[in-house]
């Protein structure tokens, strides 16, 4: 607010409680309570006009270099599906007889491959001249039986361990035959899988089905760290599936059997880690595992673009109110946080420190600029630029904040004591400029002068005020439109022209915009008159303000 209007609400009061006693609203015998009750509402009313509003405040514009900074405050791209906490994808099926010679060639090239019920093999072997080929299927207790031969057992035996026995049998029986299996066809059974389960289901599988293959059933709240298989004889094993596909530990991935029954357990505890980290996602850690040991082992680390000095943990809290809290964890507490039952974990980017440039005057606040050609405020804007940005990169970004009454060739920026010029309306039409390299500074500071296209005819005329900028035309044309020379006040047409600068011009010089042209107040009547107005004027003033305080001083001391 500027200091003629905080003058202004000083007499508003004044006159206020002068009416009150011209209008005997009050009086000097009147109760105290009348009294206070005109000097509270003076106060109120003062008060409510020194806070009228005043000129825009500043505003902040980020170099659009900055890439976005905002704080995390979201995990909606994390997957939160248990095949993806596990890494997982659900990928759909190749035909049967693709399937079925893929099988094949994974098993005769796996030496691990288990007899599986339902195997089928070849048997090769020579009887003198005679080549003689037998087809054999494992039976549901793994079991051939060869003609003439006997049976073989496969039972807890690889496919390779299997073959030898069955070669060595026939070689018993007949030596130099050169027996030789093959196998030709792999066999297929199911598998129980129930617990935090959509629904019990029997699943496929075969000799080479691990227990990762047959859990595609589980709910995103399943456990991956407690599976339980029990076997065909009763016998139970529990296994980590974390440990095995995200840590590498296959012996907790093991092959199923024919007759397994797979418990999955509900997670004990869930959490997701969302942010500047290596691999965010959902995990599920175990007892007594810290935050920091979140951060390095489940998250791979923090991105280097990563905050680690205060991590946020969403937490809902367990009280009816379902509220949620969210704290915030120091470098320092990282190692003995403990993380509870469906936190979110955020590591937030690093905000970069930024430096700032000031543009200041024929400049908008808003986004929207209104083009108009009216008188505005001044305004402030506070430019946070990126290192080594140049100033035509900022008059770019900024561009839309400049109007048409900002002064664009008469910009200029401060630099401590220096001042350079900026001609901005060439730098934004593409002309070169030596300044438009220039690289910003803190604390550099650009003003845009305002930039009106009117002229000011002002003394004596009989019209003075503030007339449309017309180019190339000379001072007599704005006295003109003034409606001339005021007779009683200007005697022999006597004028001066004053630029915005306050250069005087010459009389016959062309008027530039915002230039004051004054006619002059050379008679009599004139200046005498003028003085002695403005002195009855003060005269006046002063006597009604005495009189108000000789007033209220009587009302105060009753």
């Amino acid at each position: 607010m500027q200091p003629s209007t905080k003058f202004f609400c000083y007499i508003i009061c004044v006159v206020y409680v002068k009416i009150c006693i011209s209008f005997k609203f009050i009086s000097l015998e009147g109760t105290m309570r009348e009294k206070n009750r005109v000097i509270w509402i003076s106060f109120v009313l003062l008060f409510s006009l020194w806070l009228l509003p005043g000129a825009e405040s500043a505003s902040i514009i980020r170099s659009p270099y900055y890439a976005s900074s905002a704080a995390v405050n979201s995990a909606e791209t994390i997957e939160l599906d248990y095949l993806g906490q596990l890494g997982l994808s659900a990928q759909e099926p190749a035909t049967q007889a693709a399937l079925q010679q893929e099988r094949i060639l994974a098993a005769i090239s796996n030496n691990s491959y288990p007899v599986t019920p339902g195997d089928t093999l070849n048997l090769f072997y020579t009887e003198g001249k005679t080549t003689t080929t037998l087809t054999l299927q494992v039976d549901g207790s793994y079991r051939v039986s060869i003609p003439t031969f006997g049976a073989v057992s496969g039972k807890d035996k690889t496919f390779v361990e299997f073959a030898r026995e069955i070669e060595q049998l026939v070689v018993t029986y007949l030596p130099y035959s050169l027996p030789r299996v093959t196998l030709i066809g792999t066999g297929a059974f199911s598998v129980t899988v129930r617990g935090e389960v959509v629904s019990t289901r029997e699943m496929p599988a075969w000799g080479l089905s691990r227990l990762s293959s047959v859990i595609k059933g589980a709910t995103d709240y399943a456990s991956t760290r407690q599976i339980q298989i029990t076997s065909r004889d009763g016998l139970s094993q529990t296994y980590d599936l974390y440990a095995a596909l995200r840590e590498g530990d296959l012996s907790q991935n093991p092959y199923v059997k024919a007759g397994d029954v797979v418990t999955i357990f509900q997670a004990e505890r869930l959490i997701t880690l969302a942010g500047e980290v290596v691999r965010p996602g959902v995990y599920q850690p175990l007892e007594g595992e810290s935050l920091q040991k979140i951060l390095d082992t489940y998250g791979n680390g923090v991105l280097p673009s990563g905050d680690s000095r205060a991590v946020l943990v969403r937490r809902y809290k367990g009280d009816s109110s379902s509220t949620v809290d969210v704290l915030r964890v120091t470098a320092e507490e990282l190692p003995s946080f403990t993380v509870h039952h469906l936190d979110t974990i955020f590591v937030n980017p690093i905000v970069p420190l930024t430096r700032a440039v000031s543009i200041e005057g024929a400049v908008t606040m808003g986004e929207t600029v209104v083009q108009t050609s009216a008188l505005n405020s001044s305004g402030r804007l506070y430019y946070q630029f990126f290192p080594g940005e140049t100033v035509v990169e900022m008059l770019q970004a900024i561009s839309t904040r400049f109007s048409a009454v900002s002064d664009l060739g008469g910009t200029y920026l401060l630099r401590g004591e220096k001042l350079i010029p900026i001609d901005v309306q060439s730098i934004l039409m593409g002309r070169p400029s030596e300044v438009a390299t220039l690289v910003l500074a803190e604390g550099d500071r650009f003003v845009v002068p305002f930039n009106q296209l009117f002229v000011n005819v002002a003394g004596a005329v009989l019209r003075p005020g503030t007339f449309p900028y017309i180019p190339d035309k000379k001072a007599a044309y704005y006295i003109n439109l003034a409606g001339g020379f005021d007779p009683a006040k200007n005697r022999n047409g006597a004028f001066t022209v004053i630029d915005k600068q306050g250069n005087k011009l010459g009389e016959n010089a062309v008027v530039p915009p915002e230039a004051i042209v004054n006619a002059k107040l050379n008679t009599f009547q004139a200046v005498n008159g003028l003085n002695l107005a403005t002195t009855v004027t003060i005269v006046g003033l002063i006597a009604t303000i005495t009189s108000i305080i000789v007033n209220v001083v009587a009302l105060s001391s009753k």
